[in-house]
């Protein structure tokens, strides 16, 4: 079927070049009929509606043909599309062209899935490749012309263009396969705990400034600027800790800075109290943090238990955390340290899965309100937000977590620590 032709407007009789669903014509050739059995004539009907009459003549023909189709295939499976065919958002009956790679279509989509269940990335390149070594006579097109064919056989396929979401090194299933294994032995040891005394611990990095890679913009504009702030390098690490009940202890946030300098002796003690301060040259996790995380956060916590406890911390296998004088340390509290497989935190790490995200989608949105009033987009300098602004952020994020979220963190399908 061909491109539909015929949208009237109010203040002319010019025709634009538009296509339209087979919803859309079905509920306009209704419309058009309704009108006419109240009394109304076909000219009159179809200006009411805004369509030509030769369009709502082309289009009721349509819809019949494919009525038809649909009581002669009866109740069968190709009933069953027609109908999505007649309600959905086609804009035509037509399939279109055979591709050139639909006799090797199963072929191709094969290696595509193989591929992708070992978590290869697979490109448009890559496809084209496998296909001219499938199909000869794809290499006398030109290139312009063989990416075309490669990302409409793509489109047909049902595949799209996604964002990683996990880099590992291994296959993910291998890491699905050892991250099952480790929550079955978890689950046992975590079965008859108080879920008030079993932690986790990690640390994400936050950043100054939340530019958006997206932005809304003309359509065929070739360059689609963003702008940065003047101090994109100005960072800080969150070091996030939940119990399995949904409880949240003190955050600790590590500025850059010089250990005795002008940051931690000026600065930090006129931060908001809604976290725990210090910092770092690299504004990173490294031993020394940690063991002032267990002095400051962890350690008050343990004295606030019963005796004779021991609670459960879960870390990652980050290399800070596997040092010998970290473990020995939590140890010498009276607290269990179990570390999860590396290349498993995004199916097994509570903060992964459910804890991180709320946070960082909250402070991009007090970055975005603070762009607002500084007036922006009207030509100023982008500059970054103080370390106070950013203090305050993270504590209001963190401490308005929500304790139904903490304790979701834990049921990831799948991988539930406690069934």
């Amino acid at each position: 079927m061909l491109v539909d032709i015929g949208i009237v407007t109010q203040s002319t009789r010019e025709f634009s070049r538009k296509s339209y669903t087979l919803r859309h014509k079905r509920l306009t050739v209704h419309g058009v009929e309704n009108h006419v059995a109240s009394g109304m004539s076909i000219k009159e009907a179809c200006a009411l509606e805004r369509v030509e009459r030769r369009v709502f003549y082309r289009w009721k023909k349509t819809l019949n043909l494919l009525k038809d189709n649909d009581d002669a295939a009866g109740e069968t499976r190709e009933s069953e599309q027609v109908k999505k065919t007649y309600h959905g958002h086609l804009r035509s009956l037509h399939h279109g062209r055979v591709s050139m790679l639909a006799p090797k279509k199963m072929q191709l989509l094969r290696w595509i899935f193989e591929q992708r269940e070992q978590g290869v990335q697979v490109t448009s390149r890559a496809v084209r490749k496998v296909a001219e070594r499938m199909i000869p006579e794809l290499r006398e097109k030109t290139i312009s012309a063989r990416e075309q064919i490669v990302r409409r056989f793509m489109k047909s396929a049902g595949l799209t263009h996604r964002l990683g979401t996990h880099t590992a090194q291994q296959s993910p299933k291998v890491m699905e396969q050892a991250a099952r294994d480790f929550m079955a032995l978890m689950r046992q040891k975590v079965a008859h705990m108080n879920p008030d005394h079993v932690l986790n611990m990690d640390q994400t990095p936050i950043p100054f400034s939340y530019h958006n890679k997206r932005t809304w913009d003309e359509k065929g504009v070739k360059t689609v600027h963003t702008r940065s702030s003047t101090s994109d390098t100005k960072r800080a690490t969150l070091a996030a800790t939940i119990s399995m009940s949904g409880e949240v202890l003190p955050p600790l946030l590590i500025f850059k800075g010089e250990k005795n300098g002008r940051i931690e002796k000026k600065e930090l003690p006129n931060l908001p109290p809604m976290c725990l301060y210090a910092v770092q040259k690299k504004a990173w996790m490294d031993e020394s943090m940690m063991l002032l995380w267990i002095e400051q956060c962890l350690s008050p916590w343990k004295a606030t238990l019963p005796p004779h406890t021991v609670p459960l911390l879960i870390l990652d296998s980050f290399r800070v955390h596997m040092m010998g004088p970290i473990v020995t340390k939590i140890q010498s509290l009276g607290i269990e340290v179990q570390h999860i497989p590396g290349g498993c935190t995004y199916l097994c790490q509570p903060i992964d899965i459910g804890v991180n995200k709320p946070i960082k989608k909250a402070l991009a949105e007090h970055w975005e309100d603070w762009a607002d009033t500084e007036g922006i987009g009207e030509g100023r300098e982008m500059k970054t937000p103080s370390r106070e602004l950013i203090s305050s952020w993270v504590g209001e994020a963190y401490w308005t977590l929500k304790t139904k979220t903490c304790e979701n963190a834990w049921k990831k399908k799948g991988y539930e620590w406690k069934m």
